[in-house]
């Protein structure tokens, strides 16, 4: 379906909106609070594969 006119299109966006609060649906959902965890999650995993990294990396010159 193509608006010929701003004001087309905005009747349609305000029919999809009762429409779907009509189905129970909330169109703009309040914001999540972020969860840090993914961060630290992220930042263990790189410390863990720098570390093994430089492991081997030094463990090329040692002699045993």
């Amino acid at each position: 379906m193509k608006a010929n006119s701003v004001e087309e299109e905005l009747e349609h966006l305000a029919k999809l909106v009762e429409e779907a609060e009509a189905l129970g649906m909330d169109p703009w959902p309040e914001e999540k609070q972020p969860r840090p965890w993914a961060k630290f999650a992220l930042a263990s995993f790189m410390i863990i594969m720098m570390i093994s990294w430089v492991s081997k990396w030094m463990y090329r010159f040692a002699d045993v």
